[in-house]
This record gives C-alpha cells, structure tokens and sequence, in this order.
C-alpha cells in the first residue's frame, strides 16, 4: 500500500521481511510470510458485531449484507507472534539486512520485470517523476515482483490485529490502526462489487500476515486513497495487473512528497571528523529537520549542486561487529528518502530499496549483483549528474547518491 507499513503507524502499505532477531524487521507487513500456514483459528471476536453494526450506520452498508460476510471469520494466532516487536537484546543488523534485497535472484527478477514492462514503466516515471528504477526496486523489495504476495484472508487478518492484538505497551493504538484498515478494505470491497458472493471474496483475498496486498503490498486504505488504475480497465487489481501496481507505486510516492532529479540520500566524507558530526545528528526519527549547508559547513560532504536550504537528515545504519560492539554506516536522506519511508517507516527498508534500484539501474547480469553493488558504491562517490530524461539509464541518476552516501 501503500503505507501501514509505516511501521504501522500511518498508512499501510508495503513491508518487506519477518522480523528476525539478527535483522531489523521491515515492518508488519511483510511479504514473505506467503508461505505460512493458516493454522489453529480462533473464535470470532465478540466485538466484532457492534463494529459492523456502525459500519453500516456509518456507510449505509445493509447490516444483513455485513453480517453475512463476516461469518466464520477467525482470529488467527500465527499473525499474533509475527507482528510481536523483537526480543530484549535484539540487534539490528543492517548488512544482513541489506543482502536479502540486493542480492542476485531479486536482480534478475527485477531486470526482467523492467525489461517485460519497461514502456509503461517508463511512461510512469515520466508522469510522476518518481525514476523509473525506484519503482520497479519497490515492488522487487515488497514481493520479487509478485512471488510472495502472502496466503492469510485479509479480512481474518485485520480482525485478528484490530480485536485482538498481542499485549504490547501500543495495543490500543494498534488495535485502533487495524480496525481503521478493516473498515477500509469493507467500503474497498463494497465499492467494488456489492453482489454477496464478490463481496465475501474480496473481503477474503490474500494478504500479508499484516493485510497488505497485491504486487506492491498496499494496505486497504491506501489502495483507497492512493492507487490508481494504470490499465485503465475500469478496476484497481494490484494482485493481477502490473500496470496498476506500477502507477499505484509511482502515483504514492509522488503524493508523499517526491522531488523529480533529487537523490534519495547522499554520501556522507569518509573521515572521523564527519563520522564523529553524524553520530552527533542522527536522532533515529524520519524528519528533515537539518539542511545541506548546514551538513556542508560541519563537514559532513563537499559542496554539492543541491540548493543549500534542501531538507536533510542523519541517517544511521547500525551492524554488529565481531568484537560484540557496532558499526555504523551513515548517509544523508533527502526529501526523497523520506518518501520511501513513507511507503515503510524503516531506514534500513528505504536505504534497501535505494540501493537495489542503484544495482537494477546498472543492467548488468544478475550473476554480477555483488560487484554491481561494489562497482554503485565507487562510482557513487562522483556526483550525479542530474538530467531530465526518464530512460532506464538517465533515470537512474535521480537515484543515486551525488556526494557519499551510507
């Protein structure tokens, strides 16, 4: 979606991988939970019934209509223990992290979806300005292009996170989030068809063990509010249609603030000075709150051709060392950066996704995916030359990191 996956916390949408206890999780809404079993479901929550109940007030939705749509849904305890927040003790670990994305089978998956797609991707990057490698990094990122799109009933799902969430200090604000969601994918559904038995099937499509859906994992709510239908068939079918998964990508990120011809974050100078100034700055939150002069007259990179005043943050990605203590990469994150963390509210997920689209937009063979990641990483450290053209080559400027990045 588009953006639950905000960490959950505002909008819901793609999510990347289960949280694991060696790598920073990408969100609860992950993609390759397709595989999971639905197993020992649960009753339906008694509070389920006045929730319907003021729905239908609420949507002039006919009670019976809801009533019958939501027999035998079940809760479902398996979703529970994948959404809990990590172990005390957890680290995160943004070089494994980062290898599950940028990695060979997701390369050549993603080379030949751009090459399969590639006009009416391009025409998407022109109308958006969103480059074009960026989208097809998102998708890749979210389900290798449609491989793991997740096997829970959306609607189970979102009934088990809205009515019975697992103790967590944020259950209630969680539960609320959920909740919101569940009545999105109803007036979602209801839009779409109102016959009984379209109904029950879309209310009961496949999800993520968080309830995203489709190719780019779009939670209900923003399939409502900001996907769009890029085949132009009449519907928004983000599970079958790539095109409406490819302009729904494009058409979010430009919602939420993309800059056409700005990289997603820069490189920060490879000396203990600037490492020093960056560990001072970096606060963990996805707000600009700095800006690039301010990062340039503390050191931090050289001169670059972005106006001064152009909204930056601190970007910190921490791994454990093997002497027990942490290294920690950090880049400055622009305007756009901080889009991709509106899609998911992780530096680890939004610094992936900058870096596969950067190995996507080297064409090379996915055999190549490590040395393409080295070979990005020193060529990186020239500026980039921003240019107005979105072909697959021109686009990729627009990525890239222009001073030093990470």
């Amino acid at each position: 979606m588009i953006s639950l996956c905000l960490g959950l916390t505002g909008l819901i949408s793609g999510c990347s991988t289960l949280p694991s206890t060696s790598v920073e999780p990408a969100s609860p809404i992950g993609n390759t939970t397709s595989n999971v079993e639905l197993m020992d479901d649960e009753k339906t929550p008694d509070s389920l019934a006045p929730f319907l109940e003021k729905v239908s007030k609420d949507h002039q939705i006919p009670l019976g209509s809801l009533q019958k749509a939501f027999e035998g849904t079940k809760t479902i305890p398996s979703i529970k223990k994948l959404v809990m927040p990590p172990p005390p003790g957890f680290q995160k670990n943004w070089k494994v992290y980062r290898s599950r994305f940028v990695e060979p089978r997701r390369l050549a998956a993603g080379q030949k979806f751009w090459k399969e797609h590639r006009a009416f991707i391009e025409k998407t990057a022109r109308e958006t300005g969103v480059p074009a490698e960026i989208i097809v990094s998102i998708i890749g990122v979210e389900t290798i292009y449609g491989r793991h799109m997740g096997n829970f009933s959306v609607k189970d799902t979102l009934t088990t996170l809205g009515f019975d969430y697992p103790q967590t200090p944020n259950k209630a604000a969680r539960e609320t989030l959920f909740k919101n969601q569940l009545e999105d994918l109803i007036l979602l559904c209801w839009s779409e068809d109102k016959k009984e038995r379209a109904f029950q099937n879309c209310l009961n499509q496949k999800g993520s063990y968080a309830g995203a859906i489709g190719l780019p994992q779009f939670m209900p709510g923003s399939i409502r509010r900001f996907a769009t239908d890029g085949n132009r068939d009449g519907k928004i079918d983000l599970r079958n249609s790539p095109e409406d998964a490819i302009a729904s990508v494009g058409q979010f990120l430009k919602m939420h603030g993309w800059v056409k011809d700005e990289p997603v974050y820069l490189e920060i100078q490879d000396n203990s000075k600037a490492l020093s100034v960056a560990q001072s700055l970096a606060d963990g939150e996805p707000k600009a709150k700095l800006q690039l002069g301010q990062l340039i007259n503390q050191g931090l990179l050289k001169d670059t051709d972005l106006p001064s005043n152009t909204p930056s943050l601190i970007v910190d990605l921490p791994s454990p060392n093997a002497s027990g203590g942490t290294d920690v990469q950090y880049v400055i994150g622009l305007r756009n950066f901080l889009a991709i963390c509106d899609y998911n509210r992780s530096f680890f997920y939004a610094q992936s996704v900058a870096e596969f689209a950067e190995a996507l937009s080297g064409d090379q063979p996915a055999t190549l995916a490590k040395k393409s990641a080295s070979k990005n990483k020193a060529q990186s450290k020239q500026p980039a030359k921003k240019k107005n053209n979105a072909d697959s080559k021109s686009s990729k400027t627009a990525t890239k990191k222009t001073a030093n990045a990470n």
